[in-house]
This record gives structure tokens, C-alpha cells and sequence, in this order.
């Protein structure tokens, strides 16, 4: 099975929906389970994880889904909720179209309006009480019409309203790591591309939690969660307004430095170091506080050089600061 296009379609041939529905079944028990939010991301991130499991015959226990999870994350599709959008769109279609009728009937209601405005004139003018009583009731009709429409509009603008405050949340939700709230790889390759187009000078840091897997080994994933959101707050809390942080992958966090050279990258990278050396997490059933280190590869961006060409320099620093001790920030 092709796990990506069965994500991405979210339809299938009749020969496949049992699967299908297996694998959504099984995707939303482990979401509940684990206390994972069902949001339609999230879903669709675990249901690429579940079904890839399950094609390549692996055992679905909680703590191999969670490594599974992070193995397939740089491979994951860029899902979209498709279903959703098509709802959106017909929605939008529908206000659009009644409210151009409505606006349509607000302009043979003024055209009336006019009309019987002049026409009562002129029964006040041959004192015709009669007329007057009908023009009368006319206008109190007409009246009673465009209270309705305003009316209708403006359930229409509180619609528009709906769907633009839904659409932000989802657009919000495609940007950032469910995890950690960080921006998430996709934004970072974006505003990466952005840079190469402009050629802006920019530096980089790469960070990597040190022996996260003996965290996960020892502790479990959730407490490796923990971890992970500790990370993604602390980077909140410690990087600039002008500085952007991403959850590039499992374990390793990215820190963009716009116009930061590599004394830049060194100083917040030490920043950052000592911040998380000295941060403790209190285990839930023991008490005792979990210390863990990070290691911190950097690079500034030489002319003529594209993103990738400087990330790979920033992982060839992580990589030499994982090799001679971690706990360290090499910059390249």
C-alpha cells in the first residue's frame, strides 16, 4: 500500500477501504491512548505512521510507534485536510451567491422604495386616502423585506467570519510542530528559500538533545515528550523577536540568526547550551528531577552559498560536537 497518496487522497478503491478503515481505527485508539490531540494534522501525521507500521509488518506498541514516528517524520507527505478545504470552498460559494441576490433584491427594493415615495406624492396631492393606505402597507412591506435581507447579510458576515477564524487556526496548525508549538520543517524550508531569493546574510544553529534515545530507553516517550516541549519553551522564552526557531525533526531544533554572523550564532548557541544544562524535569511517579544537555552546531551563510549548503555545514559542526563530548557548541 502507498501509504503517501492513501494519506494525501483520503479515498480509496473498494479493494481497500477495510484497510482503510483498519488503519484509522487503529490510528485513533493509539492517538487516545497516548493522549495525543486529535486535531486533523495530527491525525494525518499518525495515520502515515500507522499505516507504514502496519505495511512493513512492525509490532504496534506504543513505545516502537513513537520511534517509528520520528523516523518517518522528514518523510512524512505535506498533508492537507482536503475534505475540510471542499467544505470551505462550497460554503464560500453559497454566501457568495446569496449574498449576491440579496444585494440584488436590496436594489429592486430602493428602485420600489422610489417609486412609491413619488406615487404617494401624488395621492397626497389629489388627497386619494385610499392610495395613501395602500402605498402605506407597501412600504411597511417592503420595510419588513430589507430587515430580512439585512438580516440574512449579516449571518453571512458572521459566517465569513467562522470560516476565516477556522481557516487561521488550520493555516496556524500547517506552520507549526503539534509537539513542541515551534514552526515546523516545512515553515523552515519556506523562509529558507525566501532567503536564497533575496540573498539575505543569515547564520544557523542546529541543535540535538544529547543520549535522547537512552531518555526514551529508560524513562518512555512521553517523558521524552516532555523533554522535547521543555526544549521547544525554552527556545521560545531565550531567542529574540528577530530570531526564528523550528523543530526540524525528532530530536534536533533549528535557530535562524537573519544577518547573524558566526560570533552571533556562537554567543546564543552558548546561551541556549548552559540554559537547558541547568534545566531539570521533575519525573512524574519517582520525583526526581531528569537532567539532560543538548549539543550545538552552527554556520554562517558564505556568498554564493544556498540553504542546504549551509545546513549541511551547521550538521557537520553538530557532528563534531557530538564526537568530542556533547554538552558543546562547534561553529563552523
Amino acid at each position: 500500500m502507498d501509504c503517501k497518496k492513501v494519506s494525501l487522497a483520503k479515498e480509496t478503491h473498494d479493494g481497500m477501504k477495510e484497510q482503510v478503515a483498519d488503519i484509522a481505527k487503529k490510528t485513533l485508539a493509539f492517538m487516545t491512548k497516548s493522549g495525543i490531540d486529535l486535531t486533523p494534522i495530527n491525525y494525518d501525521e499518525w495515520f502515515f505512521v500507522m499505516c507504514k507500521a502496519i505495511s512493513e509488518q512492525h509490532v504496534l506498541s506504543q513505545k516502537n510507534l513513537m520511534i517509528l514516528h520520528q523516523k518517518y517524520f522528514k518523510d512524512m507527505p505535506k498533508l492537507e485536510d482536503l475534505e475540510e478545504v471542499k467544505e470551505v470552498s462550497y460554503n464560500l460559494k453559497n454566501i457568495a451567491h446569496g449574498s449576491e441576490k440579496a444585494l440584488d433584491a436590496f436594489a429592486s427594493n430602493i428602485g420600489a422604495h422610489d417609486q412609491y415615495i413619488q406615487e404617494s406624492i401624488n395621492a397626497i396631492n389629489e388627497q386619494d386616502i385610499q392610495k395613501m393606505e395602500s402605498l402605506k402597507e407597501k412600504i411597511a412591506n417592503l420595510e419588513k423585506e430589507n430587515n430580512k435581507l439585512k438580516k440574512f447579510l449579516e449571518e453571512n458576515r458572521q459566517k465569513l467570519e467562522f470560516i476565516e477564524s477556522k481557516f487561521n487556526e488550520q493555516k496556524k496548525e500547517a506552520q507549526h510542530d503539534a509537539l513542541t508549538g515551534l514552526l515546523n520543517r516545512r515553515s523552515f524550508d519556506k523562509d529558507m528559500e525566501q532567503l536564497d531569493k533575496i540573498k539575505m546574510g543569515y547564520s544557523l544553529l542546529i541543535l540535538d538533545i544529547d543520549n535522547f534515545k537512552k531518555i526514551n530507553d529508560t524513562y518512555g516517550h512521553l517523558i521524552g515528550d516532555e523533554v522535547l516541549k521543555e526544549v521547544g519553551e525554552i527556545l521560545k522564552t531565550y531567542v529574540r523577536k528577530n530570531t526564528k526557531a523550528y523543530r526540524y525533526g525528532g530530536e534536533e531544533f533549528v535557530v535562524l540568526l537573519p544577518e547573524g554572523n558566526k560570533i552571533a550564532a556562537q554567543k546564543v548557541g552558548e546561551r541556549l547550551r548552559e540554559v537547558i544544562e541547568h534545566k531539570n524535569l521533575k519525573l512524574p511517579n519517582s520525583g526526581q528531577m531528569l537532567q539532560y544537555t543538548a549539543s550545538f552546531g552552527g554556520a554562517e551563510k558564505q556568498p554564493n552559498e544556498i540553504y542546504k549548503e549551509v545546513l549541511h555545514r551547521a550538521d557537520e559542526a553538530l557532528y563534531e560536537a557530538k564526537r568530542t563530548g556533547k554538552n558543546r557548541v562547534v561553529i563552523k
